[in-house]
């Protein structure tokens, strides 16, 4: 696969998760319990991979049952705080608290790599991070809102940061498939543990209505299919760049957020987004280079 159509793969998990938000945020508004809601998608969405690639994913090894293991964790860890924080904030202000993650992965791939990354790569973190602000602060650059969903949501950045960049290192050393489909099974599993030990379990719902069309939404369109494709793109390009594309889930989600769930869209949120963009524009600057040169 060359990179280009690896970036384009992970472009499009930053629009399906950017919606992601917003049916999240219908799902708890219809009194889904979140843990139900995060172990169903998780569960069922791995279940269904594995259903349909069963033959090429084949018998776990120790190695893809380890690296499955650490980056199911950081994924269930991630989403627990993002889905809770989901219950206490805007989808818009869930998603761009998110991003934060990009600014913290190019740390994490030179721990793992041992590879500093280029210069573009800290540029596009500090400026999405930079459209994370304009959202964040007032004129007095106080932080305006800044609510305890707000906090759990930045808690869930440095998990997704963790996640991506452990994704990124073990998706050239396992299976693709095989990384899915277990961090999804390690993810949901935790997500049922904690249902049985947090939540009252007489008083989960079943689904029907938009509950349900939410849970179809998340596990297939918002979990497995991104979870593939950001598994599979992430060995053509670095960890610290796919970061950046799918941070553009935070440009997506306002929109998605505007048309659907009718929150305000203000002027520092489209300015915000606009930064976010013009992050991954610097982000593809080095590839151009390349192009230029080659």
């Amino acid at each position: 696969m060359k990179q280009y159509l690896a970036d384009f793969g992970l472009l499009f998990v930053g629009i399906f998760w950017g919606l992601g938000f917003v049916f999240v945020k219908i799902g708890l508004n219809t009194g889904v319990n979140p843990f139900y809601l995060s172990a169903v998608r998780f569960l069922v969405g791995g279940i269904i991979l594995y259903g349909i690639f069963f033959r090429k994913v084949g018998k776990f090894k120790k190695n893809d049952v380890l690296a499955g293991l650490i980056v199911g964790i950081f994924q269930f860890f991630g989403y627990a705080f993002q889905t809770y924080g989901a219950m206490l904030t805007t989808a818009s202000k869930n998603a761009f608290f998110t991003s934060i993650n990009v600014i913290i992965v190019p740390y994490i791939f030179w721990f793992l790599h041992k590879k500093r990354p280029d210069i573009f790569a800290f540029l596009a973190s500090v400026i999405c991070v930079m459209g994370v602000a304009v959202i964040s602060f007032d004129r007095k650059m106080n932080l305006a809102n800044l609510n305890f969903g707000d906090i759990l949501t930045i808690i869930s950045a440095i998990f997704f940061a963790g996640q991506i960049a452990t994704n990124g290192y073990f998706s050239k050393k396992v299976e693709p498939l095989k990384l899915v489909v277990m961090q999804m099974f390690v993810a949901g599993i935790l997500f049922v543990i904690n249902i049985f030990i947090f939540s009252d379990t007489s008083k989960i719902q079943k689904p029907a209505g938009m509950m349900l069309i939410a849970i179809i939404y998340l596990t297939i369109f918002s979990t497995a299919i991104p979870t593939v494709l950001q598994t599979f793109c992430q060995k053509y390009t670095t960890s610290t760049r796919a970061s950046v594309l799918m941070s553009t889930e935070s440009l997506f989600a306002p929109l998605f957020a505007f048309f659907i769930l009718s929150e305000r869209l203000s002027f520092r949120v489209v300015v915000g987004a606009g930064l976010v963009l013009f992050a991954v524009l610097v982000s593809e600057t080095k590839l151009g280079f390349r192009k230029l040169i080659d």
